[in-house]
């Protein structure tokens, strides 16, 4: 059952004299988000395994919806408007109903504090995002059974508070002088035997024997002393997980006779088990999660800090994780995480004296070396090294293993990893610090080429620091306007008309000055900047071509480059019309410029994605053709009208026997496939003789024009149009 922030439970329960929750069938959810998307995932996840859900969208609606309806269990996120979660959690614990009501935090702040703070404010537990939506269910299921527990444990100790003056249960007495022991029955039951003799050597054959010698020791030591004492031990069992976990305390009496009671806290040890392995252990894989690794590393550095030794941390990210995730889904991602940590515990043990090259050491390494930050993010602690060169042994070691083929579900899945490397005390003296400049090494080493490994240092940090604050700045000048864009033309070998122009997006920075494309174009596509980036220079360029043609000059086409992230991210059929419904371009007008080996990484999906841009009546061309190794037989089946060939071809077209062959080769094949081919990088007469003898279509390049700024194309335009009209009269 679903319900709204609005809405109610059934009227045949609101009107019952009765509470709701006592006419309830199913357990009650109050789910609280303000994000739709995650709202709707979790109550369907929810209402799938037998929950009913009402809804909440901030904190204010949070408290009312749990004073009317007192659910079951509340699911809620921390961020959100009017109220965050931290404060609502604060006002239901207010409440007598929601004293000990299970409060499960979702948060994005995957740090200690964030964590604490949760506990502080009353949370009986968090999860971080992204949810696993498929085991949400079994942690709620486990939360309300814990909270069911806690509640019977609540009565229970009441009732064995009054019992145990009253009837004495689970009381035993010890004369120590003679060993001889007074047992109650209730004794006799939590022990899980039909009867206990007079002496102790009966409540010894009760325990397990890992635990006799302990409880052994300090009964012989309480004998001689008297003093009070509380230990737990477990029963002795057949099946080791039955076996029950029993507290024994005692005390001596005015008369020295030990009196004491014993306790089954099985329930309670459990589940304190389970709290902690969910507070410091990762669910999916079983490792340590960054709680844990903070307290390793704390560990570390106090080892080394006593020995004055030196420690490595190796910051691992899995290359094309997100590809198996999205192709396979989230189940075989999981088991992969789960293959990935059992084979880094295999390359630890074999790496274990990490100072010896051979590769036949096998010592066994303790598994808290190796911990999952989330996601596809690892890290491993070595925490003894002799020299610098270890860390880069073992890193070497982990590639090679990861980039071996993964078996999942009769799936072969091909992955590689990055490596980023700190080193103790050179690198920082802190968890944070050590931890911090490893990831900055491992996105220096995707930098070089994946499936490698990168140390820190102080100029990768410059570098780092240079990078974010570019960053920073890439979003203040989207956000301001701060960017331009400058138009190249095009020309026809044949006519020397003007046959269209190239939109290029320019960066003035207010301190750097203008900031090469090369530079800000990856940044933008690695932040996701270059989605509202590029469709302000889609629609930009489609108000300028408009704006051109409404001043009288002849209609042309308008070329604007498409980056793969727009076309991975984004719809950009509808993205492209609604720039041109906006500024009223025709289609014909507009060319949309698409580099090679996007379209070839995934071919039916390239063509796909051509034939819909294709349906608006616009022009396909490929840029930077010849640099992407395509396959020709692919090539044919694009439905595309132009080719654009690299400038890297024409550049030595006169002096390079070899560029001269290919570039004639591609303008016979374009030809043959009925396309226009366009050179770009024309910058002498040389080029274009070379060019206008092989019956290529149009240049581009400084030859004809450098790119300029609207009002000095707009200029220039008329004044070569003017030319033209000179020579032809």
């Amino acid at each position: 059952m679903h319900i709204n922030s609005l809405g109610a439970l059934p009227s045949n329960r609101v009107d019952s004299p009765v509470t709701t929750a006592d006419l309830r069938i199913n357990p009650l959810v109050l789910l609280v988000d303000d994000d739709p998307t995650g709202q709707l995932m979790a109550s369907e996840a929810l209402e799938a395994e037998g929950f009913d859900v009402i809804e909440a969208v901030d904190g204010v609606e949070a408290v009312q919806l749990f004073a009317q309806h007192k659910p079951d269990i509340v699911v809620m996120d921390v961020v959100m408007p009017r109220m965050d979660g931290f404060a609502a959690c604060a006002q239901i614990r207010q409440s007598a109903a929601g004293k000990h009501v299970p409060v499960l935090m979702v948060t994005g702040l995957n740090d200690i504090d964030s964590i604490k703070k949760a506990y502080e404010f009353g949370a009986t537990d968090f999860v971080t995002k992204p949810i696993n939506f498929f085991t949400l269910p079994y942690r709620v299921h486990y939360m309300i059974r814990a909270k069911a527990t806690a509640d019977e444990l609540r009565e229970s100790r009441a009732k064995l508070d009054k019992a145990q003056r009253i009837a004495k249960l689970g009381h035993w007495e010890w004369q120590t002088q003679d060993d001889q022991c007074l047992w109650s029955a209730e004794c006799a039951r939590i022990l899980n035997v039909s009867k206990l003799g007079n002496t102790l050597h009966t409540l010894i054959e009760c325990i397990h024997a890992d635990d006799q010698v302990m409880v052994n020791a300090l009964l012989e030591r309480t004998k001689i002393d008297s003093q009070r004492f509380s230990t737990k031990f477990r029963t002795r069992t057949d099946n080791a997980d039955r076996s029950r976990i029993i507290q024994v305390e005692a005390e001596p009496d005015s008369t020295g006779t030990m009196v004491g009671t014993l306790q089954d806290i099985t329930e309670r040890a459990n589940a304190e088990e389970q709290i902690h392995n969910l507070a410091y252990f990762d669910l999916v894989t079983g490792l340590p999660n960054r709680a844990n690794l903070n307290d390793m590393v704390d560990n570390a550095i106090t080892k080394a800090r006593i020995g004055n030794k030196k420690f490595a941390l190796l910051f691992l990210d899995l290359d094309r994780f997100k590809q198996v995730n999205d192709s396979f889904g989230h189940n075989v991602g999981d088991a992969l995480l789960r293959s990935v940590s059992t084979r880094l515990g295999e390359v630890i043990r074999e790496t274990d004296c990490v100072g010896q090259i051979d590769d036949s050491v096998a010592a066994i390494r303790p598994p808290d070396k190796i911990a999952r930050l989330g996601g596809d993010e690892f890290v491993v602690l070595l925490d003894s090294i002799e020299r610098v060169e270890d860390a880069a042994y073992v890193a070497r070691r982990i590639c090679k293993s990861l980039a071996k083929t993964f078996q999942l579900s009769e799936t072969d899945v091909h992955i590689s990893t990055t490596i980023g490397i700190s080193i103790y005390p050179a690198d920082g003296k802190t968890p944070d610090e050590l931890l911090k400049h490893a990831d900055v090494a491992m996105y220096h080493a995707k930098e070089q080429g994946r499936n490698c490994y990168h140390f820190y240092s102080q100029s990768i940090h410059k570098l780092s620091l240079e990078r974010f604050a570019l960053e920073r700045d890439l979003r203040e000048s989207l956000e301001s306007g701060g960017f331009h864009l400058e138009y190249q033309p095009k020309i026809s070998i044949r006519t020397g008309d003007i046959t269209g122009v190239e939109a290029l997006v320019r960066w003035e920075h207010p301190t750097r000055g203008r900031v090469s494309p090369a530079d800000f174009i990856p940044l933008a596509e690695e932040t996701g900047l270059i989605l509202p980036l590029g469709e302000w220079v889609l629609r930009t360029a489609c108000q300028q071509m408009a704006e051109w043609i409404e001043c009288g000059i002849q209609p042309f086409v308008m070329a604007v480059n498409c980056s793969s992230i727009q076309l991975v991210r984004t719809d950009m059929t509808n993205v492209i019309k609604s720039a041109l419904d906006a500024t009223g371009l025709d289609p014909t007008c507009l060319e949309i410029e698409l580099t090679e080996s996007l379209l070839l990484q995934n071919v039916e999906e390239g063509i796909a994605i051509l034939q819909a841009l294709k349906s608006l009546g616009l022009h396909v061309s490929i840029d930077d053709f010849g640099t992407g190794f395509s396959s020709l037989s692919y090539l044919k089946r694009l439905p595309v009208d132009k080719l654009k060939i690299d400038q890297s071809f024409i550049r030595d077209l006169n002096t390079d026997p070899g560029d001269a062959a290919i570039v004639t080769s591609m303008i016979t094949l374009a030809h043959n496939l009925d396309l226009t081919v366009i050179a770009e990088g024309v910058e002498n007469t040389e080029q274009l003789g070379f060019l206008r003898a092989n019956r290529c279509d149009e240049i581009q390049g400084f030859l004809i024009s450098r790119p300029q700024p609207a009002d000095d194309l707009q200029q220039w335009i008329e004044r070569f149009n003017s030319q033209l009209t000179d020579k032809a009269a």
